[in-house]
């Protein structure tokens, strides 16, 4: 069988994919936006547009107003978008994850300052199930460290392949009591430990993070064996372009789309709670935030399987929300709705 043959085999399996599950959306648990609409001009160019090697500063100034329309009239339909990484803990071991979202305002700005990088509010993220979440446990004193609030990381309660795993985490604050010998704590386990022996409390609140994970013990992220990005460029074989744990910063493949206005969006994804959605995007399966599918932590974007050819998932017109960052309605929690 040739090259083409089987290209276009394979995108007929895509394509019926998508459409077995027209019927029973698909929820991609962690696409975050970049929006233009957003965004200030300067942060659009920065962020979206793509690097040239071997430009002189004028050409560089053009590059840089080019970028700027490309966010604009839609010419680039993959960019690559750098997000900072956060270190936390689970089970004893480091971990790195982003930040894209808040349901809590006071939150997202706090977020937002500390990493240096848009944190959206997301107030529909309140509306996720229990189950769908899981558990960050963050110091308010203790150890000096690199965590938010200025003490030791984060910890949570599970990484990916874990049964508890979510993107969405509830967050716990603790404090250490007065008086009492503090240490760097790595696990949930230590501090569950430590909480019933009187040293520290736990607060549960009713916020809730979109902090997917990018490296976690024995995993991470898929990145692309082909980094160069192009209109044609697939959707799968992974969502990452590089994770740079020495400048804690990873490159995601920006996707173009359109908002319910028409305006230009990027998006990213980082997982899938359906495992052959997952791999298929090259993402990570997450069970657990099927849970939030129907409920109103969760909105549409519609893929299309057919019409008019372009630079959508499956080769056709880009994908469209149903909700942008700023609106009521949105979330990082998508139903995929299979548009024929």
């Amino acid at each position: 069988m040739t090259k083409s043959n089987n290209n276009k085999n394979n995108k007929k399996v895509q394509i019926n994919m998508w459409k077995t599950m027209s019927t029973t959306a698909i929820l991609l648990s962690a696409i975050a936006f970049v929006s233009s609409s957003v965004l200030t001009s300067g942060s659009s160019i920065s962020v979206l547009a793509a690097q040239s090697n071997g430009t002189s500063s004028s050409s560089s100034n053009r590059r840089m107003t080019l970028a700027h329309t490309l966010v604009q009239n839609l010419t680039k339909a993959n960019v690559p978008v750098t997000l900072p990484l956060t270190r936390g803990y689970v089970s004893g071991f480091e971990v790195f994850h982003i930040a894209t979202e808040a349901s809590d305002k006071g939150l997202a700005d706090h977020l937002t300052n500390f990493t240096h990088s848009r944190v959206s509010y997301t107030p529909a993220l309140k509306n996720a199930p229990p189950q769908s979440l899981g558990n960050i446990y963050v110091f308010g004193n203790g150890i000096k460290g690199s965590g938010p609030l200025g003490f030791q990381p984060n910890v949570a309660d599970s990484q990916p392949g874990d049964p508890a795993y979510s993107p969405l985490w509830r967050i716990n604050n603790v404090e250490w009591k007065q008086g009492i010998s503090q240490s760097e704590l790595k696990s949930e386990a230590d501090i569950l430990s430590a909480q019933k022996r009187g040293e520290l409390t736990i607060t549960p609140s009713d916020a809730v993070v979109n902090c997917p994970f990018v490296q976690w013990h024995g995993g991470s992220l898929k990145e692309r064996s082909d980094r160069t990005l192009t209109d044609l460029t697939a959707y799968g074989e992974g969502q990452v372009l590089n994770i740079d744990i020495k400048k804690m910063q990873l490159t995601f493949v920006g996707h173009r789309g359109f908002a319910p206005d028409g305006s230009t969006i990027y998006y990213i994804a980082t997982d899938a709670s359906v495992k052959k959605v997952a791999d298929a995007l090259g993402v990570t399966f997450v069970n657990k935030t099927g849970a939030a599918l129907l409920s109103g932590a969760s909105s549409d974007l519609y893929v299309f399987t057919n019409g008019n050819k372009g630079t959508g998932p499956m080769g056709f017109q880009a994908s469209i929300a149903s909700a942008n960052v700023g609106d009521i309605a949105y979330s990082p929690l998508w139903r995929i709705q299979a548009t024929t």
